[in-house]
């Protein structure tokens, strides 16, 4: 079995092909990770995902725990924060990333 983890629903990017960025969700709605401890263990795999999974400033504490539920952990993140990702990538050996290259040229640093 597999479960995918919606983090957040904000996001820089403007993709096209995705209007998550367009109705975004409020820092105070999105679930933590202590929610998230409540996810049945023994899944075969995770996937992490959002809108920009890359502006939650609790990312590495919601790898940690969803670890602790699954054997394979995928990130799907259009890149951006790469020093945040790479330091989530060192900590977490293993994990997948996968990264969207729609609309690069529109991605907006500062988050939302």
């Amino acid at each position: 079995m597999e479960a995918c983890v919606i983090t957040t629903y904000r996001c820089n990017a403007r993709c096209q092909m995705c209007n998550t960025w367009q109705h975004p969700s409020k820092r105070s709605e999105e679930i933590g990770p202590e929610i998230m401890k409540k996810l049945p263990g023994g899944l075969d795999k995770i996937n992490i995902s959002g809108g920009e999974l890359g502006l939650r400033s609790d990312l590495m504490e919601i790898v940690k725990v969803l670890r602790t539920k699954t054997r394979a952990i995928d990130i799907s993140t259009n890149g951006y924060f790469t020093d945040r990702l790479a330091e989530v990538g060192r900590r977490f050996p293993g994990l997948a990333f996968h990264i969207s290259m729609e609309e690069l040229t529109r991605i907006n640093g500062d988050p939302p």
